[in-house]
């Protein structure tokens, strides 16, 4: 047995057992609650790497480039401390493990440590949530954060250069505008805009959400305009997120179409409303 126990629910979701991730798959190691380090968290990434179970069209092992762990404050504190070194190997214990697998990483390799705000994270636990994610989906690193992100392990070369995204004229019926009791804000098409918390040094692309306590996450959801309509994501380790009167699970994302649209958070703690932005 290793250190990682796939959640029943979400295949892309992993429970994490740091004394399981040191003593590997010898069980007689196990017991002794471990002390997270960086060597711990490289190994536990390399494990959800194993466990990736899809393949490129040649039948090649393709792996997760996008990997978030949740960590208890006391865990993450720990290794804030040793986040230099983390920085500075992690992406090539990463290269040599896809050497070792023969596997593909499609995009750049995002790693984000996060300190678990929901209270569910025990102190020699962690919650891993892996995924496939563009370079321009990423998000930007947050100062609150521990983030590692390197140029995707052995590039393949293209045989033309990518075409250079050029920013465009946005009209404003595809500008989206959200609101809530003490504030609002307007969202153009092409951005994905977070909201939360108010908090220090928050990443670009943040909206804080002027007058909310302590029940909404510093990162709670995303809002982007797609399809005509909305899409409404929630943060693997936000409080709920309701659209449009359904349970957005964590991770996940709602489309909705009508509007004007009703977001509730954490439980009625906040409501939003999106609408669309008419052209004049």
């Amino acid at each position: 047995m290793s250190g990682l126990t796939r959640d029943d629910h979400d295949p892309n979701v992993f429970q994490v057992d740091w004394s399981g991730v040191r003593a590997g798959r010898n069980p007689w190691k196990r017991g002794v609650q471990a002390a997270v380090d960086p060597f711990l968290v490289a190994k536990a990434v390399k494990e959800a790497m194993r466990l990736c179970p899809h393949r490129t069209a040649t039948g090649s092992p393709l792996v997760w480039n996008d990997y978030s762990v949740f960590m208890d404050l006391e865990d993450w504190t720990r290794v804030k401390k040793l986040e230099s070194t983390l920085v500075r190997d992690l992406g090539g214990v990463v290269e040599k493990e896809l050497a070792t697998l023969k596997a593909e990483m499609v995009g750049p390799l995002n790693v984000r440590l996060l300190r678990d705000e929901s209270g569910n994270v025990r102190p020699g636990a962690a919650v891993l949530k892996a995924d496939f994610a563009a370079a321009d989906r990423l998000a930007a690193p947050d100062p609150d954060e521990m983030t590692v992100r390197v140029g995707r392990p052995g590039p393949v070369p293209l045989a033309d250069p990518p075409t250079e995204r050029v920013a465009g004229v946005i009209p404003d019926s595809a500008r989206l505008r959200v609101q809530w009791p003490k504030g609002s804000t307007s969202v153009p098409a092409g951005v994905r805009a977070v909201f939360g918390r108010p908090h220090k040094a928050p990443s670009p692309g943040f909206v804080p959400l002027t007058g909310a306590g302590t029940k909404i996450n510093k990162r709670q959801l995303w809002v982007e305009a797609g399809g005509g309509g909305v899409i409404v994501g929630r943060f693997s380790e936000a409080n709920p997120v309701e659209v449009a009167g359904r349970l957005v699970q964590p991770g996940g994302q709602i489309a909705v179409d009508r509007f004007p649209v009703d977001v509730s958070l954490s439980n009625g703690e906040m409501k939003l409303t999106i609408d669309r932005v008419e052209r004049d």
